[in-house]
């Protein structure tokens, strides 16, 4: 707003006209004054709820989209029940053990506050898979689901604040107010219409275990099915006190060493069963050796089977490891090397397993920080790691220039280019400052959507400050009517933007591309709105007003011609403001910025989003809606510790 004035101002100079600048500097500092009180005390439209029809919707959208996600990741993680594990269970109260396929029967048949305890690497997370997925497939259930990390959790935060904002992070097509209402995520919550299942508990802080634990008694009582998981030692302490003592605790159960070898000459092809008898005999004959107890956890033994599945390894050479610690750390350290080794490519190769692009070294570094600096890798929040004066530098070296470019163009018409060159770069460094000082807006899609009454609001405050810069310098400088005529153009494009790029329901899961991609479209739309109607202002003003009356110096007569120049200045303002408005702050943006700084720093690579995409394919990451987490917390410390 400051910037149009001072734009608005200096025109009026150059046409020696200080009764318009006066006009001009006192409209737009009372309507700057406006909406900065709109914007400081957040003006809503009235409250209202999403209806039951709505909330239903939202629960079947919901539910096909938790089936589509972790079906996905079911078969990435080998868990169809012909390669599964022969993981078991015990329940403690009655001392009797069940295999896992029974327990989630059991569970999704009588759903009741559940806790899953087990020692790390123990299953507790697959578990919560198939339990989620088990649930999802019975058809008269009317509770959805919904799988959460509880670690990304402060138990000082309302409990139900966490829930409904992660719920609109990792499912940000609820938000969809056109579709199911202002208020569905939280009517699905209220209404228990919504099974949580938590993961990680342990994750968090040794001190917040005990708090985490009195805020879900409190919250979902144990009335309400849910399910917890912990490591054993980590829960017996936390709940010392008893907070939860009602609760259906389930322990994991440790592999025997005839299971471990069962598995393992069962899954691995005839051809290296020779280079596995090492192995097996000292599975079979010996008990309490150090490969033994490593490998009675599915998770290390799953790291075993995909890193010796190499011909070129030696599994044997796991008997050598003096002790289980040991034998867990050097699992750990080769699956991180051989997922990124580059291997020849097949001609019968799976286009979803193409080989990796990537140094293994390089690749293990770039893990190494992201394992240290981040729990949940979201794309749209990698600019954390990033100064803030990183920002404001680029929103000097690439708004001055552009604006420079801008004001130099505009003015030039007028006669004065080099004061609109000096213009343009006093606007542009003072407003890539302030754009760079602000926080990055989550990820955005484009989405033509009817309007609703209740949201009318909100789009009309967004579309005013469109129509006060664009119409009030017009009104100024050429008299009312085109001031509102072009006040209105510029209000219905700034209102469109913000009525065309809402969060809405995908047409395919959402992950970290989709969204990535979806937000670039939102900037794209943008900038393709401000060209339409900036050239439908630039051209009306031009071919109604004149070049006498504009106060243009080019050489243009024909009043076509005129309306073309008049065009082609509002094409290049119209794209250029709105565009680099809405980008400057867009979470595509500061992504881009954040990931080439980091790339120049050696921390991770400039096509971050490939690289994670296939650390994702070869195993090292798992996807959680939108957002990319390590495969196990075993894994992300491992390589945390590394230099």
């Amino acid at each position: 707003m400051w910037g149009l004035l001072v734009l608005g101002l200096t025109l009026m100079w150059a046409r020696k006209d200080a009764g318009a600048a006066a006009t001009l500097l006192t409209i737009l500092s009372g309507a700057a004054a406006v909406t900065q009180f709109l914007s400081a005390t957040k003006w809503k439209p009235a409250a209202r709820a999403s209806s039951a029809e709505q909330v239903d919707a939202a629960a079947d959208a919901l539910a096909a989209e938790v089936r589509k996600q972790w079906e996905a990741e079911a078969r990435r993680r080998s868990l169809d029940r012909s390669r599964r594990l022969p993981v078991r269970c015990r329940i403690p109260r009655g001392s009797h053990e069940i295999d896992l396929d029974q327990f989630v029967a059991d569970f999704a048949d009588d759903p009741r506050r559940t806790v899953v305890v087990g020692e790390p690497g123990s299953g507790k997370t697959g578990l919560c898979l198939l339990l989620t997925l088990e649930l999802l497939r019975r058809p008269e259930a009317r509770r959805v689901p919904v799988l959460l990390q509880i670690s990304a959790w402060n138990p000082a935060e309302n409990l139900d604040s966490w829930l409904l904002s992660s719920l609109l992070d990792i499912y940000p097509f609820l938000a969809n107010e056109s579709r199911y209402g202002p208020t569905a995520a939280r009517e699905l919550l209220n209404q228990d219409r919504i099974l949580l299942v938590l993961d990680g508990l342990d994750e968090l802080a040794e001190d917040q275990r005990p708090a985490a634990l009195r805020a879900l008694d409190a919250d979902l009582g144990s009335a309400r099915p849910s399910v917890l998981t912990c490591r054993a030692a980590e829960f017996a302490a936390a709940n010392a006190g008893g907070v939860i003592s009602d609760s259906h605790v389930v322990e994991l159960l440790p592999l025997p060493d005839e299971a471990i070898a069962g598995y393992l000459r069962e899954s691995t092809p005839q051809a290296s069963v020779e280079r596995w008898a090492p192995v097996l005999a000292d599975l079979t004959e010996r008990t309490g050796t150090p490969l033994g107890h490593a490998l009675r956890t599915p998770l290390m033994l799953s790291l075993a089977r995909a890193v010796y599945a190499d011909p070129r390894k030696d599994p044997a050479a796991l008997l050598r490891v003096p002790d289980a610690e040991q034998v867990e750390a050097t699992l750990l350290d080769e699956f991180t090397r051989q997922a990124f080794t580059t291997r020849p490519p097949s001609p019968l190769q799976n286009p979803a397993h193409e080989p990796p692009r990537w140094n293994p070294e390089q690749a293990e570094r770039w893990l190494s920080y992201l394992a240290r600096e981040f729990r949940d890798l979201s794309w749209w929040r990698l600019w954390r790691a990033v100064p803030t004066t990183v920002f404001v530098m680029r929103g000097v070296l690439v708004g001055g220039p552009l604006a420079a470019l801008l004001g130099w163009l505009l003015l030039g018409l007028f006669g004065q280019p080099g004061l609109g060159l000096l213009l343009g770069a006093a606007i542009g460094v003072s407003g890539g400052t302030g754009l760079g000082l602000l926080p990055a807006e989550a990820p955005r899609r484009f989405v033509p959507r009817v309007l609703r009454r209740g949201e009318l609001g909100r789009d009309l405050l967004f579309g005013a400050v469109g129509a006060v810069a664009g119409g009030v310098a017009v009104g100024v400088l050429w008299g009312g009517l085109y001031g509102v005529a072009i006040g209105l153009v510029f209000g219905v494009a700034y209102g469109m933007v913000r009525r065309f790029t809402e969060p809405t329901e995908p047409t395919e899961a959402v992950t970290p591309e989709s969204l990535h991609r979806d937000d670039k479209r939102a900037v794209l739309f943008a900038a393709g709105l401000g060209a339409v109607l900036g050239g439908l202002a630039g051209g009306f003003l031009g071919g109604v007003v004149g070049v006498s009356g504009l106060g243009l110096v080019v050489p243009v007569a024909h009043p076509v011609l005129v309306g073309l120049l008049g065009a082609a200045v509002g094409v290049l303002l119209g794209a250029g403001g709105l565009g680099l408005a809405i980008y400057a702050t867009s979470a595509s943006s500061r992504f881009n910025t954040a990931r080439l700084w980091l790339a120049l720093r050696g921390r991770t690579p400039v096509r971050l989003m490939a690289f994670l995409r296939d650390a994702h394919r070869l195993g090292v990451l798992r996807l959680v809606g939108p957002t990319y987490q390590f495969r196990h917390e075993l894994l992300r410390d491992r390589l945390a510790r590394r230099s």
